[in-house]
């Protein structure tokens, strides 16, 4: 609770204040005494001595050992406070015990003297304790006691009327004290008030700056995850899941733009396409998992092959296409052959050696009005007629549409025919051994 607290740095402040006060009055203690070591008995002013220092280190002691307990804990006891205000009443009670041990039995410098010490050391301790006001009115009921007493019993020397004089004095001074005692416990309790106020709003604000960080941390976290997030699904998008070239659409982006490059500043494009030959007998032969591997060799074996501003990716099965940028249909044919000649007879599976391909190449230049479609046609035509040779050869088709259909066409007949003619070859051999015999010895002769 907030009295709690309250009263906790009350005593905290009374304490630390108290020790200060305390080593300070020490000093005074001494001087006072060695003043009447002429006047008065040597017994009685070593008893006063020793009972003030003694008086007075005990407090400082206290006050060392609540503000350890403080520290060490936070936390206060009202039993501090307790012990505080018999401190402070026995040393008020021995400070006005001076003028009984102390006394010289005539009106002179010593009397006025101590008189003034008494009223200095009670201004003087207001400012400590005064922090809890009953401390302070602990201190000054014995002091003030002690004086009253003094002047009506042992002050012969005094006419009655200053004797009263005297005690009317000492009356309105301590009044006086009182009051401004009152007013200093209203300052130092808004002082401390204020100090809690701002402590909590200190710890508030930490929290809230706490609260902030933890809050932008998981937001930055959030947003690095989202942006890898966003990473893989542009990687998903554009990439081919299964080799990590580009796939068919992001090649097509590529060709959209280096297009429009070529329209807007004439900068030239041309279009690669290259099929492994015979992939569909590796599969057969090897398994599915065996060309996969081979698919991924390859396509990596093409990307780092390729120049850094080129794009190549998988257009389908084991086709792959090139967009090769600032490349023209010479640069592009002669390119096509340069990778054609690395990849004959290369293994591509470490664990199968005997697993060596070739590949087909087609290439194609844009033109002018040239689209996507077209030019790709135009490189698939010229692929299909390099297959068309046997494999392991590289085509370039000019950009003439109706030749890339005739060729495209003429290709497709001459497989066909192909195809065909190796059929009846086949069924006849079946069909007539003898017959076979006898045309492979025709023919040899």
């Amino acid at each position: 609770m907030f009295s709690d607290r309250l009263f906790s740095a009350q005593l905290h402040e009374l304490f630390l204040r108290t020790r200060t006060s305390t080593l300070l009055a020490l000093a005074a203690i001494p001087v006072l005494a060695g003043l009447h070591l002429e006047a008065v008995p040597l017994p009685k002013v070593a008893m006063w001595t020793v009972a003030m220092l003694g008086i007075y280190l005990i407090r400082v002691l206290i006050a060392q050992a609540f503000l350890r307990f403080y520290n060490k804990t936070g936390e206060s006891n009202p039993l501090w406070l307790d012990i505080e205000v018999m401190a402070a009443a026995a040393a008020g009670a021995a400070l006005g015990g001076s003028l009984f041990l102390l006394d010289s039995g005539q009106l002179d410098m010593l009397y006025t003297l101590k008189l003034a010490f008494i009223a200095a050391a009670a201004a003087f301790t207001m400012n400590s304790l005064a922090i809890v006001r009953f401390v302070y009115m602990a201190y000054l009921l014995p002091l003030f006691s002690a004086a009253i007493a003094h002047t009506l019993m042992e002050t012969p020397f005094l006419p009655m009327s200053a004797r009263y004089g005297l005690i009317a004095s000492s009356l309105v001074y301590g009044g006086m004290l009182l009051v401004l005692s009152g007013g200093i416990q209203r300052l130092n309790r808004e002082a401390l008030v204020k100090r809690i106020e701002h402590g909590d709003l200190s710890e508030e604000l930490a929290a809230a700056r706490a609260s902030e960080q933890a809050l932008r941390e998981q937001l930055e976290a959030q947003t690095r995850e989202m942006e890898s997030t966003q990473l893989q699904m542009h990687v998903y998008a554009t990439h081919d899941p299964l080799t990590r070239v580009f796939n068919r659409h992001r090649i097509c982006e590529a060709l959209v733009r280096e297009l429009h490059l070529r329209r807007r500043y004439g900068i030239p494009v041309s279009v690669l396409v290259v099929e492994i030959d015979g992939f569909a007998d590796v599969a057969t032969r090897f398994g599915q998992a065996r060309s996969d591997e081979l698919l991924v060799s390859f396509a990596s074996f093409l990307a780092a092959d390729l120049r850094e501003i080129d794009y190549a990716g998988r257009w389908s099965g084991a086709k792959f296409c090139c967009v090769l940028p600032r490349t023209n249909g010479h640069e592009a044919h002669e390119c096509a052959e340069r990778v054609r000649r690395q990849i004959d007879g290369l293994c591509f599976v470490g664990s199968l050696p005997e697993l060596t391909i070739t590949a087909s190449f087609g290439t194609s230049e844009a033109v002018e009005g040239d689209d996507p479609e077209r030019i790709l046609a135009r490189a698939d035509a010229a692929l299909y007629a390099a297959r068309c040779t046997g494999g392991n050869n590289s085509k370039a088709l000019e950009a003439n549409v109706e030749n890339a259909a005739d060729i495209a066409t003429n290709a497709a007949t001459n497989a066909a025919t192909n195809a065909a003619m190796t059929a009846a070859t086949n069924a006849t051999t079946n069909a007539d051994p003898a017959g076979a015999t006898t045309q492979t010895t025709t023919d040899g002769r």
